[in-house]
């Protein structure tokens, strides 16, 4: 498992034995719940790392590793290109549009409808 204290993989192991619950539970339940406690405690997965003791989590891989990091350049390189793509050509000063529908007209003379869609052009 990974052990974040030591930002490696490591073994692991179980929680220690609260002695002083095993006590109270052999004093109390007659060592009935003795036995409870430690089907309980047998049963449980080791979750702490060997070196720190911290609580581990799940292993980590170094195609995992690699994986996230390329899914991370990948997302960057695409907003790269959509900021490339949305650079349009400039459009100059004295270019004539359609009130209309904005759209943009020839520079011909004499131009009186708008192409697209058939309003008159003052």
């Amino acid at each position: 498992m990974y052990c974040p204290n030591c930002k490696t993989n490591v073994l692991t192991v179980r929680e220690e034995i609260d002695l002083c619950l095993v006590i109270i539970l052999c004093i109390f339940t007659a060592g009935f719940g003795l036995l409870i406690y430690l089907a309980i405690y047998y049963d449980k997965k080791p979750t702490h790392c060997v070196h720190c003791k911290a609580i581990c989590g799940p292993y980590l891989s170094e195609q995992t590793n690699n994986h996230s990091t390329l899914k991370t350049n990948e997302a960057k390189s695409y907003q790269k290109v959509e900021l490339y793509k949305t650079n349009e050509p400039a459009i100059e000063e004295h270019s004539i549009f359609c009130y209309n529908c904005g759209v943009q007209l020839s520079e011909r003379e004499g131009l009186k409808f708008c192409a697209f869609c058939g309003t008159k052009i003052n």
